[in-house]
C-alpha cells in the first residue's frame, strides 16, 4: 500500500471514531430533541384547553366590562340628567327668588307710597274737618239768623196785620172775604 494509502486508512481510521462520536451525538440530540418536542406537544395538547378556557374568560370578562360599562354609562347618564334637573331647580329657585325680591321691594315701595298717602289723606281729612265744623257752625249761624229773621218777619207780618185791620176800621172798609187771608209762603232755605 502506497503512503498515501496508509496516510489515507490512517486519517479514516482517526476521523471515524470522531465520525461515530458525532453520530452517536447527532443520534442522541435526535432523541433528546425527540423527547423534548413530544413534551413540549404534550404541554401544547394539555394548554390547548386552558387556552380555549382561557379565551372564554376572556370572552366572559370583556363582556363584563361591556356590560359595566354600559351600566356605568347608564348611570352615568342618569346623573348628568339629576344634575341637570337640579341645576334646572337651582335656577328656578334663583329666578323665584328674585322675583320675590322684586315684589318685596315693589310692596315696599307701595307701602312708603301708601303711608305718604295715607298722611296726606290725614291732613286732607283734618282739613275738611275743619272745613265741615266751619261749614256747621256757619250753617248753625245761619239757622240762628234764619229763626230770627223768620220771628221778626212774623212779628212785622202780625204787626202789619194789625195796621192793616186798623186801617181798614178807620177807613170804613169790610174785611177780606173769609177764605182770603194774607198767606205767609214758607220760608226757604236755598239760595
Amino acid at each position: 500500500m502506497s503512503t498515501a494509502g496508509k496516510v489515507l486508512v490512517v486519517l479514516f481510521l482517526l476521523v471515524l471514531p470522531v465520525w461515530i462520536i458525532l453520530v452517536s451525538a447527532v443520534a442522541n440530540l435526535n432523541s433528546e430533541w425527540t423527547q423534548a418536542l413530544a413534551r413540549l406537544e404534550k404541554q401544547v395538547s394539555d394548554l390547548e384547553p386552558q387556552v380555549a378556557a382561557n379565551e372564554k374568560k376572556i370572552l366572559k370578562l370583556q363582556d363584563e366590562i361591556a356590560l359595566a360599562q354600559d351600566s356605568a354609562d347608564a348611570e352615568q347618564t342618569l346623573l348628568r340628567a339629576k344634575i341637570a334637573e337640579v341645576e334646572r331647580g337651582k335656577a328656578e329657585m334663583t329666578q323665584i327668588q328674585t322675583a320675590v325680591a322684586n315684589q318685596l321691594d315693589a310692596l315696599k315701595v307701595a307701602v312708603e307710597s301708601a303711608k305718604t298717602a295715607s298722611t296726606q289723606r290725614k291732613q286732607q281729612l283734618d282739613t275738611e274737618t275743619a272745613a265741615k265744623d266751619a261749614a256747621v257752625e256757619s250753617v248753625k249761624k245761619l239757622d240762628t239768623e234764619n229763626a230770627q229773621l223768620l220771628q221778626t218777619l212774623l212779628n212785622l207780618r202780625n204787626e202789619f196785620k194789625q195796621i192793616l185791620e186798623q186801617n181798614r176800621q178807620l177807613v170804613g172798609t169790610p174785611p177780606p172775604a173769609s177764605g182770603r187771608t194774607l198767606r205767609t209762603r214758607p220760608a226757604s232755605f236755598t239760595r
